[in-house]
């Protein structure tokens, strides 16, 4: 019997080949998952996808399948006084969003500063409002510094340190420690564009495609509603975006975490309660309303007060 390396090879797409892990390999050509079984039973199955995810996406894995996640803890753990900060955060990101908007910032940009802002203020025990809201001016110039084009940069970074002290380069590099200079993190953004053109879906999965379509655009728009709630500090980057798959999938009338979701996913026996918790914290957050469930009309942003985690409305 051929072994599972000469059944990738016999696929005929072996060179675009990616090992997410030792069990399992995906094509990046044909966009399927190739499950190594170890009761020798070897299988492939296909995703189903919206032609514009269809393939030709050069996918690089982020922490999703790299890093080893601690399932069983969460990032506010590590907060010197996340109860002070959460009642200053929600009016931070909305700024951040409102600048993100008037620069025409990308989502990857966005999500970023804010991964930066949340990671510098655990960090910090008392928080004045005017120096946090200088912090989070920082953090978006150094997430745009890394990912826009540098005339973008360029303009963003004269706009805003006209509102910024004139030691600007000294609390720059401030900054920066507080970042221990690592600017380079994978976000949950990261995370849900690998998600979204690998597919979570399956050849064999019964569905209405329009929908599917619709959800499909949507992701990024409801990842973008979430981080505004406080309960985005209170998840790992992992536990949201797939708890947000599970939701999409449990609106197409699919098994939320079925088999192969498991194992895409790593959730075994001892983690799924985690993401179970996950899934149910984001159908609170974000409401479906709508008679006819085929289709996705708007998405409402008008964010209500997070300090009593209230929902957001996707109309269907």
């Amino acid at each position: 019997m051929p072994d599972y390396k000469h059944k990738l090879i016999k696929h005929g797409h072996f060179n675009a080949m990616l090992q997410l892990f030792n069990t399992i390999n995906y094509c990046m050509i044909c966009s399927s998952f190739f499950f190594k079984n170890p009761s020798s039973y070897d299988y492939q199955l296909k995703t189903k996808k919206p032609n514009n995810f269809s393939n030709n996406k050069e996918i690089i894995p982020c922490s999703l399948w790299s890093l080893e996640e601690k399932n069983n803890s969460n990032n506010s753990e590590n907060f010197l006084n996340k109860k002070d900060y959460l009642k200053q955060r929600a009016p931070l990101i909305k700024n951040v969003k409102n600048i993100c908007r008037y620069f025409s910032l990308s989502l990857k940009t966005y999500f970023l500063s804010i991964e930066y802002l949340d990671k510098i203020s655990s960090k910090i025990l008392i928080f004045n409002p005017n120096n946090l809201l200088h912090i989070s001016l920082f953090c978006l110039i150094l997430a745009a510094k890394f990912n826009e084009p540098g005339h973008k940069f360029y303009q963003i970074q004269t706009e805003l340190k006209k509102t910024l002290s004139k030691n600007y380069l000294a609390d720059e590099i401030y900054v920066l420690q507080l970042l221990n200079y690592k600017l380079n993190i994978s976000t949950s953004y990261d995370m849900l564009m690998d998600i979204i053109y690998f597919g979570f879906i399956f050849e064999g999965e019964e569905l209405d495609i329009r929908k599917m379509t619709y959800l499909y655009s949507y992701l990024e728009k409801i990842l973008y509603i979430f981080s505004e709630f406080n309960s985005y500090i209170n998840m790992t980057s992992k536990q949201i975006v797939v708890s947000i798959i599970g939701f999409v999938r449990e609106l197409l009338g699919l098994t939320p975490f079925n088999e192969p979701i498991k194992k895409i996913f790593l959730i075994n026996q001892k983690n799924e309660k985690f993401y179970n918790s996950g899934l149910e914290i984001i159908k609170k957050r974000i409401k479906i309303e709508g008679k006819n469930q085929s289709d996705v009309n708007s998405v409402n942003y008008n964010n209500k007060n997070n300090k009593k985690e209230g929902e957001n409305v996707v109309h269907l």
